[in-house]
C-alpha cells in the first residue's frame, strides 16, 4: 500500500502598506479573506489564511503594513518559526521602511522569497535588472518573482517554489480551515471595503460597523453603521439613497460569494 506523505509550512508576508500583501494573500488562499484597498492601513491585525489540498497545507500570515519599525519587525520574527518569508515590494517606492526590512532580513536564516509587485505599472522594464542587482546586495534571496498580484500575472509559480521546499510534516489545521477571521469579522471587512470603495475621503474610517444580527443559516444579516455627524450620514446614504444602495448590493453579493449562500443584508445608520 502506497503511503502518501503530507507537507506543511508557515509563510510570513511582509512589506509596506499597499505593497499588495492582501491581494496576494487572497490569491494564495484562493479565497477573499483580507480587505483590499488603495487607501492606507486597511489591514490592522495579522490575518491567517490557509491553503489546503490533500498533500500540501500552507499557512500564510499577512501582517499590517504599519509594521516597519525595527523593533516591530524584530518582535514579529521573534519566537516564530516561519519556513519562508514573502517580502513584497512596490518597485515605485523605497525609503527607510524598506531599509528597515532589509537590514533585519539580511541577518536572519529564514529563506526569503522576494516579490516585486505591480509589474503592470512598470512601463520601462529595463529598470528591473539594476533594481534586482541592488536588492541582491541588500539581502540573500532564496527566489525572486516579478508579478502583478492584482492581475494575477506570474503568480502561480510561487506555489511551485513553496511546494518543492516544504518540510514533510503533519498538517496543523483541519482540511476545511481557511482563516482566523470570524464570520462577523469577514462580514464587517467586506462591508468596510465597499464603504471605502464608494465613499471617498476619510469618512469610511469614521464609520463604526456593528453586526447586530447574523445568522448565515437563516440567510439574514443586520448591520448598524454608527457615525458621529449628520452630514456623514447624508453622504453615506447619498442622493436618492444612491450610495447606501451601492454599498448594500455589492456587500450582499460579496458575502454570498464568500459563504456560498443567498443572504439578505439589512443596513441601518445611527448618529452616535
Amino acid at each position: 500500500m502506497k503511503i502518501i506523505s503530507s507537507y506543511y509550512g508557515s509563510v510570513l508576508l511582509i512589506g509596506r502598506t499597499n505593497a499588495g500583501k492582501s491581494t496576494l494573500l487572497n490569491f494564495l488562499v484562493k479565497k477573499k479573506i483580507s480587505i483590499v484597498s488603495h487607501k492606507r492601513n486597511t489591514t490592522n491585525n495579522n490575518i491567517i489564511g490557509v491553503y489546503n489540498n490533500d498533500i500540501y497545507q500552507i499557512e500564510f500570515i499577512d501582517t499590517p503594513g504599519n509594521i516597519f519599525y525595527k523593533n516591530k519587525i524584530l518582535k514579529l520574527l521573534k519566537n516564530n518559526k516561519y519556513d519562508f518569508i514573502l517580502f513584497i515590494l512596490d518597485k515605485n517606492k523605497w525609503n527607510y521602511i524598506e531599509d528597515n526590512f532589509t537590514k533585519i532580513l539580511s541577518k536572519i536564516n529564514i529563506p526569503i522569497i522576494l516579490i516585486i509587485n505591480k509589474i503592470d505599472q512598470i512601463k520601462n522594464k529595463n529598470i528591473l535588472l539594476p533594481y534586482i542587482n541592488f536588492l541582491k546586495k541588500k539581502i540573500n534571496i532564496f527566489h525572486l518573482f516579478i508579478i502583478s498580484a492584482k492581475y494575477k500575472l506570474y503568480t502561480n509559480d510561487i506555489y511551485r517554489i513553496i511546494y518543492n521546499n516544504l518540510p514533510k510534516k503533519k498538517h496543523f489545521y483541519s482540511k476545511n480551515y481557511i482563516t482566523n477571521q470570524t464570520d462577523q469579522v469577514i462580514i464587517k471587512e467586506i462591508i468596510r471595503e465597499n464603504i471605502i470603495k464608494f465613499i471617498h475621503k476619510e469618512i469610511p474610517y469614521l464609520v463604526k460597523i456593528k453586526v447586530i444580527f447574523s445568522k448565515i443559516l437563516l440567510n439574514k444579516i443586520n448591520i448598524l453603521f454608527l457615525v458621529k455627524k449628520i452630514n456623514h450620514k447624508k453622504i453615506i446614504i447619498g442622493k436618492n439613497s444612491h450610495n447606501i444602495k451601492l454599498i448594500k448590493n455589492r456587500s450582499e453579493k460579496n458575502i454570498e460569494k464568500f459563504f456560498k449562500k443567498k443572504i439578505k443584508l439589512n443596513i441601518w445608520i445611527k448618529i452616535k
